[in-house]
């Protein structure tokens, strides 16, 4: 059916198997958090006091058709992204309702950007109003205005974030501010501001460059230059911070993870930062990015947080690593307008 009917100009075959597979993985990773639809707590056996399911919500949805399986399975939840897509006409209509074009803005972002500067405001009448309502669950202006939404979801939703860009690092964080369980599968690498880089890892003590949209670009396609931070060990001999690959021993080169695993790392450091322990899964994918990243367990204390104080530690996380709202809203804009990665 998924392919027979398919719009989109990418590969139908890649597409549906691989978000099949995703949902066959995450309705197994719920039977196993979650009690059996239809049944209360006082009807399951041997004391087992799972929730009920709580409903998801898949950021950066893309084509839709993640959702329109979970939905068909049973599964209470919805999808969102920035660009509606072809394929959602193709649903039944009960599936329509639950794709909506919408920009996710993060409530913590604009906590510790407020002087976002008027003429960002006026250039982007669709996107945020003049006053911002705090931790809301939608905003729509005027019924000619896109929607867009906080970050902040009901309490306990599943987040599903499926090779989200932009989105990806923002999961754990967006799912503490709710104290909701995730998964998220890293694609492309992109800082909090919603830029593309090269994601910092273990490798570098996850001190993020912020020049690297650029600087790894000019340095690594041209120069055959890499810039390196080296975390010393016993018998090491030195190593230079900066320099040409032929001047770095085979050891250590062995040791620089590949972008993506780097993205995989510092998306976990992001998580286990505000209390998760996180999970990690290697998904049967047709797609070398195929990581799965789970936080359904919070360590002990990091719940204890009111909201307040848990968007406090976001934005201080975000600060920390120079998020920059005037950045996401351009960049939300383009995405609205059909630019940047399409999967």
């Amino acid at each position: 059916r998924l392919s027979d009917q398919w719009v989109e100009q990418t590969d139908s075959s890649k597409h549906v198997f691989e978000d099949l597979s995703i949902a066959a993985f995450l309705m197994e990773l719920w039977k196993d958090m979650y009690q059996p639809s239809g049944l209360s707590r006082n009807t399951i056996a041997n004391g087992d006091l799972r929730p009920a399911f709580p409903g998801f919500v898949d950021i950066g949805c893309g084509n839709g058709v993640l959702v329109d399986i979970l939905l068909r399975e049973g599964y209470q939840g919805w999808g969102f992204d920035a660009r509606s897509r072809k394929s959602w006409a193709t649903f039944e209509s009960s599936t329509q309702r639950q794709l909506k074009q919408m920009i996710l803005v993060p409530q913590p972002l604009l906590d510790i950007n407020p002087d976002l500067s008027q003429k960002s405001r006026e250039d982007s009448p669709k996107l945020l109003s003049k006053l911002l309502p705090r931790a809301c669950t939608t905003t729509r202006t005027s019924d000619t205005e896109i929607e867009w939404h906080s970050g902040v979801f009901p309490s306990g939703t599943f987040i599903i974030s499926n090779h989200a860009d932009e989105l990806t690092p923002w999961t754990p964080l967006l799912a503490y501010l709710s104290l909701s369980p995730f998964l998220m599968i890293p694609c492309c690498s992109h800082n909090l501001s919603g830029l593309r880089f090269r994601a910092p890892s273990k490798f570098n003590s996850y001190s993020a460059d912020t020049l690297a949209p650029t600087f790894f670009a000019d340095s690594i396609t041209k120069t055959k230059f890499v810039a390196i931070s080296v975390a010393p060990e016993a018998g090491e001999g030195y190593q230079p911070r900066q320099g040409n690959l032929k001047d770095l021993s085979q050891a250590n080169r062995s040791k620089q993870p590949s972008a993506y695993a780097a993205l995989c790392d510092w998306a976990s450091h992001l998580a286990r930062a505000v209390g998760y322990e996180v999970e990690k899964e290697m998904l049967r994918l047709p797609s070398t990015r195929n990581t799965g990243l789970i936080g359904r367990k919070l360590n002990s204390g990091a719940e204890e947080l009111s909201a307040t104080e848990r968007m406090n530690k976001v934005g201080a996380i975000a600060a920390k690593e120079g998020a920059d709202a005037g950045v996401w809203v351009d960049r939300a804009k383009g995405l609205m307008a059909g630019k940047g990665e399409k999967h």
